[in-house]
């Protein structure tokens, strides 16, 4: 009986995971809070923080400014944020700065992380810079256990291109990657900036996942066996 009840916990915590709320396209703001999560396929999503600061103040991208979009392909799910980012000598508005955290949890191993950014632009000494540090099997800040890796995305006077708004990092499978993402636009001395779209995807291996309508039945049919199982060892 105790094998059995086991393997019951097991079970009903995998049916109970599968009806965890699917992410939606929504406003930043409806993300943050303490033990908000969804799920895009099989990865779940969590621990999202956003702060965003500008010069002069007043500027910054509030969080209900923020679209987020789930990416659902096939495993290579993640995430697309999109935002007014906007910064010009002429405006007045010299920089823009937003920083997002959040958790990854998968159930298949993820293998691949990639980073881009799309609808930049600048001129003159204009420049967008996206950096992001992910903590591989760990949490940052201190990625106890994990590796940290960095990608980073750009556009200036330097380079502006498909090589510069793309990167993508590989890695030994993990089923944790905690995420932190600048996203820092500045005008320079004569000049202005722009991005309206950076986008994160977690490809996973291509091992076989239970679909969460798979794992309720599962779960229910657990269910039933308990009672059975009961109710035989009480007779």
């Amino acid at each position: 009986m105790r094998k059995i009840a086991a393997v019951l916990v097991v079970v009903l915590m995998a049916a109970l995971a599968g009806y965890t709320q699917n992410c939606t396209q929504t406003t930043l703001n409806n993300y943050l809070g303490s033990g908000f999560q969804c799920t895009i396929n099989d990865q779940t999503y969590s621990s999202w923080t956003y702060t965003s600061e500008s010069n002069p103040p007043g500027f910054q991208i509030p969080a209900g400014s923020v679209t987020m979009t789930p990416i659902t392909t096939p495993q290579d799910p993640g995430f697309q944020e999109t935002a007014p980012w906007g910064v010009s000598t002429s405006t007045g508005i010299l920089s823009q700065a937003s920083t997002f955290e959040w958790t990854v949890n998968s159930v298949s191993p993820m293998t691949d992380l990639s980073l881009s950014i799309a609808g930049v632009g600048f001129s003159g000494t204009g420049s967008v810079n996206v950096d992001e540090a992910a903590c591989l099997g760990g949490l940052l800040p201190t990625c106890s256990g994990g590796t940290i890796v960095d990608l980073s995305v750009f556009c200036n006077s330097t380079e502006c291109n498909q090589s510069s708004t793309y990167d993508q990092m590989n890695f030994a499978g993990v089923h944790e990657i905690s995420v932190e993402k600048d996203v820092l636009l500045t005008a320079g001395t004569d000049g202005s900036a722009e991005v309206s779209i950076t986008s994160d995807q977690f490809s996973e291996s291509s091992s076989t996942v239970p679909e969460p309508g798979t794992l309720g039945m599962m779960g229910a049919g657990m269910v039933a066996l308990a009672g059975f199982a009961r109710r035989k060892f009480n007779l």
